[in-house]
């Protein structure tokens, strides 16, 4: 049930009209009942397995606040990888251990058995964790009740892709007891931001990006080169836009939850673009994979190992492929690399005058777009096969394979009966659009980096939503493309 369709639209007016005119002690059980019905929606059975899930991780959750034993937290926590692990993984171990051991039984196995991939299991399954272990460290000062946990766990407006919610940024706004006017409005920015970002900006982008990743030999190294940086635009419009929309059906029914994106690419460093880029899923490895392994209180060494390990993890939480392992080890050497040249050797890599900043932002965003290369590709070979494109494909190269080969009479041949030189690798199309994409996308980065820049717009309010608001409808009736589902749906 995309944000961005009909049946949604449905979903949520029928959901938000009942919410605001019930009593109060029944919301609760509205919105328990809301988040079985939109992941029902999706697949019954795995809406079963969902429950099982939580009612398990309930039991567990009340026996580690009173308790405080790490065995149960440690159980516990074992079993929601191993459910993540089955579901999403299994395929992934069996072609690892089928080229470790050469067995056949590896090779039957996968195609005896079909493995369907549940709903949002990464996403839940990192927000029960961080549940229990904030139990088991005292952070709650109460066991949670049963419809409690429900409805922190079911709350539909981030359960498919986030952002990865604590129960300290969900319960308070439980308390609300009316629509706040101010809510109201900014939900609207909120989801006029989203609807734009996804359908008008990152869905037009793909028509350009697809085509080169679908077959990068085709293409010359230039344009491999330039659509890495295009796709950093696009998959920031994207996942941008799903927060915005999530944010907007959360704050639309009174819950203000947590911003994923800061204009991550005007950072001026590696580790300050990980505070500002998909700011729930880096706090949370923060937090609970790499703070558990010691964080910083280690010697030196073993602080470069926790970064490695804690990006390569987080990494492969995204997907079941070495290309995600790989993106992951990536970042935590880069990250690493930095720490040793700014902490050990104290040297100021990013001094902070205008014109350092622009280059630091600038270097910050290249290593983004070699990442998305590792991201984007969807298995080892291509992801091999797309980076040695990058320094291979000449855009002459088939000319000079013929001309080697003796086929300089085809070329001759063909140069007469057409304007275009034959047998180049191919461009990239639509680039003129790429441009005010581009502008669009420093926007959205400087609306986000100067908090406070539209404030002096706050009187014109009422006006300005209903404006935006008709103008995002006709730009949708006449400019949108086919709708494509969110990048970060799959994860």
């Amino acid at each position: 049930m995309l944000f961005n369709s009909v049946i949604f639209f449905l979903f949520f007016t029928i959901v938000f009209s009942i919410y605001w005119n019930i009593q109060h002690f029944y919301r609760k059980y509205l919105l328990i009942f809301a988040g079985m019905v939109f992941y029902g929606y999706a697949s019954l059975p795995f809406l079963l397995h969902f429950l099982i899930v939580i009612l398990i991780n309930f039991l567990f959750h009340k026996n580690i606040h009173l308790t405080k034993k790490k065995s149960f937290l440690g159980i516990i926590i074992a079993l929601n990888v191993l459910n993540l692990g089955f579901f999403k993984y299994f395929y992934f171990f069996c072609n690892v251990l089928l080229g470790l051991t050469g067995s056949t039984y590896f090779k039957e196995l996968p195609q005896n058995l079909h493995i369907a991939f549940p709903l949002a299991i990464s996403f839940y399954t990192f927000q029960i964790i961080a549940l229990q272990i904030d139990s088991y460290r005292g952070k709650l000062e109460k066991s949670l009740s049963l419809t409690d946990f429900l409805v922190f766990i079911l709350f539909f407006p981030v359960l498919i892709a986030g952002p990865i919610m604590r129960w300290a940024d969900f319960f308070p706004n439980l308390e609300k007891k009316e629509p706040l006017r101010e809510d109201i409005i900014n939900a609207t920015y909120l989801m006029i931001s989203g609807i734009i970002k996804k359908v008008l900006l990152a869905d037009s982008l793909s028509q350009t990006v697809s085509p080169v990743f679908n077959a990068p030999l085709e293409y010359h190294s230039t344009q491999i080169i330039l659509v890495a940086f295009i796709y950093v635009i696009q998959i920031f419009f994207d996942f941008s836009g799903l927060t915005d929309m999530a944010r907007a059906v959360a704050l639309y029914l009174g819950f203000n939850i947590p911003e994923n994106f800061r204009a991550p690419f005007f950072s001026r460093s590696l580790s300050e673009f990980w505070t500002r880029w998909h700011i729930t899923l880096s706090t949370w490895l923060r937090d609970y994979l790499y703070f558990s392994m010691g964080g910083s209180r280690v010697p030196r060494l073993q602080i470069y190992f926790n970064v490695i390990v804690t990006m390569t993890i987080g990494g492969f939480w995204h997907g079941p492929d070495f290309t995600f392992m790989a993106w992951g080890l990536y970042w935590g050497i880069c990250l690493g690399i930095e720490r040793f040249i700014t902490e050990d050797l104290k040297i100021d890599l990013y001094p902070k005058k205008i014109y350092s900043s622009i280059l630091s932002a600038l270097f910050v965003t290249t290593i983004g777009a070699i990442s998305v290369l590792m991201f984007r590709s969807n298995s080892t070979s291509y992801m091999i096969d797309i980076f040695k494109s990058m320094f291979i494909n000449y855009k002459e190269n088939v000319q000079i394979s013929l001309n080697s080969n003796g086929g300089e009479w085809l070329i001759n041949g063909l140069q007469l009966i057409q304007s275009e030189e034959p047998f180049q690798l191919k461009e990239m199309t639509n680039l003129d659009s790429v441009f005010l994409h581009f502008v669009l996308f420093l926007l959205a980065h400087l609306v986000q980096y100067k908090e406070g820049i539209l404030d002096r717009f706050r009187k014109f309010e009422p006006y300005l939503v209903i404006i935006f608001g008709v103008i995002t409808v006709f730009l949708l009736t006449t400019l949108s493309q086919d709708g494509n589902d969110f990048i970060y749906y799959k994860f």
